[in-house]
């Protein structure tokens, strides 16, 4: 068929096929922008392809503070239907692309919604809009309390806190309406919850990841001769039994239930009401070229976590030594074991006197002692240094 066709005819073909190559071109040219998520970006970011040269233009006239951005390009969090709050950003141009990063992530199973107006564009008809969903995360695993600490069973009546460890970050600000303190006694009163026993602050205690819970006794119940304890006793009594309780109810960081109830027994023995003395700490120094534990016995518990950061070692140059700790025994034996192998010499433990037990007592003065001792005012040193011995074998 083609061969018979003349040169005229095959040059209207050629210039009709020009004319539709063109025709394509500036259609596409004239093609309405498109909205993406670009996900690669972190945070992900908000996109705008296929702008115009005049979009671009315009677009080249704002500033980086200019407000007009937020009018050409805004992302929405979506509630009910409902977009609800513009997220603030930053943005960026770069070829014939707009891109809004988001100050914070868009978060996996919320729906947000992208509105693009063109600069110069008036009237809804002119917008583009983009729903936008981040899938949400699969559940984690329950999160679960994994100990409560002090670890021993027979707790001193001055008892001034528990540490509540969890598997994974918790929410905050709702830990008093799951945690409960109840008599476990074989007389009247056993299940009944003793109320006021914590000192319910605003903030509560919680370490830097969320995974701590320092929960205090109401200390003026604790400390003798207080109006507190005068009106409504202590918190716990010595010969009496007791369950600190933990429900299941309380929500984690991802608004997941635990996985169970968790309850520490214990019982209420005599109160402890003298400063912590160091002299009276046994040390059994490892020998030399081995990276043996140094182990340090304490006559009663003292409190797990001041016990891990506390006390450090120094050699005789007053370098400090470095190694792992860990506590055994209900907190009376602490293991410190060194990255490096001991050498002979001198050494020294260096303890801040701020180290309490349980019932916050420390190496200054006991907890009580505000209220019947004189303190001397006299300022002293802020650590003790008790000297040790690393032998060759």
């Amino acid at each position: 068929m083609f061969t018979a066709l003349g040169l005229q005819d095959m040059a209207r073909i050629v210039a009709i096929i020009a004319i539709c190559c063109m025709l394509s071109v500036a259609l596409a040219a004239d093609a309405a922008p498109e909205i993406r998520l670009v996900g690669d970006a972190n945070p992900q970011a908000v996109e705008v392809a296929g702008l115009s040269e005049k979009h671009l233009s315009d677009l080249a006239t704002f500033s980086d503070s200019d407000d007009r951005w937020s009018k050409v390009l805004a992302v929405y969090v979506v509630e009910k239907s409902v977009a609800t709050q513009a997220m603030a950003g930053t943005y960026e141009v770069n070829q014939a692309t707009l891109r809004f990063t988001p100050r914070y992530s868009l978060k996996p199973g919320m729906a947000y919604r992208a509105v693009f107006r063109p600069p110069g564009a008036s009237g809804s008809n002119a917008e583009i809009t983009k729903e936008i969903s981040i899938p949400a995360l699969p559940p984690a695993p329950p999160t679960r309390v994994t100990a409560i600490y002090p670890s021993a069973s027979t707790l001193p009546e001055n008892q001034l806190r528990f540490y509540v460890h969890f598997s994974a970050p918790m929410a905050a600000g709702d830990a008093f309406a799951h945690v409960k303190l109840v008599k476990d006694s074989n007389d009247k009163d056993k299940g009944a919850v003793v109320s006021g026993a914590f000192f319910e602050i605003g903030d509560e205690l919680w370490d830097g990841s969320g995974q701590r819970l320092t929960l205090l006794f109401d200390p003026g119940r604790v400390k003798k001769g207080l109006t507190p304890r005068l009106q409504f006793g202590p918190v716990l009594e010595a010969g009496q039994s007791y369950r600190l309780v933990i429900d299941r109810a309380w929500r984690d960081a991802n608004n997941q239930p635990l996985d169970a109830n968790f309850e520490k027994r214990f019982k209420a023995g005599p109160p402890v009401e003298k400063a912590v003395e160091a002299k009276e700490w046994k040390i059994d120094p490892p020998p030399a070229k081995s990276r043996e534990a140094l182990v340090i016995r304490f006559p009663w518990p003292l409190d797990r976590a001041l016990l891990m950061r506390m006390i450090t070692i120094e050699d005789a140059a007053k370098n400090s030594i470095e190694g792992q700790i860990t506590l055994a025994d209900d907190e009376r034996r602490w293991e410190f074991r060194p990255d490096q192998p001991w050498t002979a010499g001198q050494f020294s433990l260096v303890v801040d006197k701020e180290l309490e037990d349980s019932a916050g007592n420390n190496l200054a003065r006991p907890f009580e002692v505000d209220v019947f001792d004189r303190v001397d005012d006299r300022p002293g040193p802020e650590f003790v240094r008790i000297p040790f011995e690393i032998r060759a074998k």
